[in-house]
Order: structure tokens, then sequence, then C-alpha cells
């Protein structure tokens, strides 16, 4: 017997024929007395849509200076990614202290739980970002 199912919905028609699917399958479960959990969430974001951030974050680092030096592409991340959250009132990092009090730890918005609308829009908000910020974006991905 499955132990799980997953299910993608893109229309309330299809939707609802899954969610009945779903039922069935998880009455069955719950007859049988095993406990279920279920989540449901917004789809996860694409694996075009991370290869496009990161292109542009490649193209960011190789253009841009930040307090008078250059930065590696993780680096720009954690500052895009750091300002975009500011911008676009998302919780934002934080930076506190590590375990054993010798330096510090950035804790905050991370891009692998981010949705396909978060990609999107952190996306459309590095191309402003660029703009603002003399950059050329020449992969085109």
């Amino acid at each position: 017997m499955m132990d799980k199912i997953q299910l993608t919905l893109w229309n309330p028609q299809q939707g609802y024929q899954e969610l009945k699917k779903a039922w069935e399958w998880s009455k069955s479960m719950l007859m049988s007395g095993h406990k279920l959990t279920l989540s449901i969430r917004a789809e996860s974001k694409s694996r075009d849509q991370e290869c496009k951030y990161h292109a542009m974050i490649e193209e960011i680092s190789k253009q841009a200076s930040h307090l008078g030096s250059t930065w590696g592409a993780e680096d720009w991340k954690r500052l895009l990614l750091d300002k975009f959250a500011r911008e676009t009132e998302r919780v934002s990092g934080k930076i506190i202290p590590n375990l054993d009090k010798t330096g510090v730890v950035e804790v905050g918005l991370q891009s692998r739980k981010f949705t396909v609308s978060d990609g999107s829009e952190f996306i459309e908000w590095l191309h402003a970002w660029g703009a603002e910020n003399g950059i050329t974006f020449y992969d085109q991905r």
C-alpha cells in the first residue's frame, strides 16, 4: 500500500477531482488506523526560474561592487535577497551570535523556499535593481 500521495492542482475542476481521489485514499488509510498529515502549499519555484536568477546574480557579481570591494555570487545572493526581502516587506534576515558566541550567523529569507510567484517577483526585482545600478544582463535565459 502507498504511504504517500502527491497531487498538483491547476484549476478548480481538475483540483476537485484530484481531491476526491485523495479523500478515497485518505479514508482507507484512516479506517486502517493510520494517522495522516495534510499539507497544501503553493507550487515551488521552477528550475528555469532558479537558473535565471542565479545567472543574473552571477552577472551582478562580475559588474558590481559593494563597500569598495567585489564579491562572489554567493555573497551577492545574500545581499540581494536581504534587500529584496526588505523592499517587498517579507521577513528579512537577522544576524545573531553563533552557538559558541565566537562569531555571528545570518538567518532569514532563503530562495530555496520560493514559490513560483516569489521566483518571478525576485527576477523582476533583480532586473529593476540591475537597471538602477548600471548592470547589463547578457545571459537571456
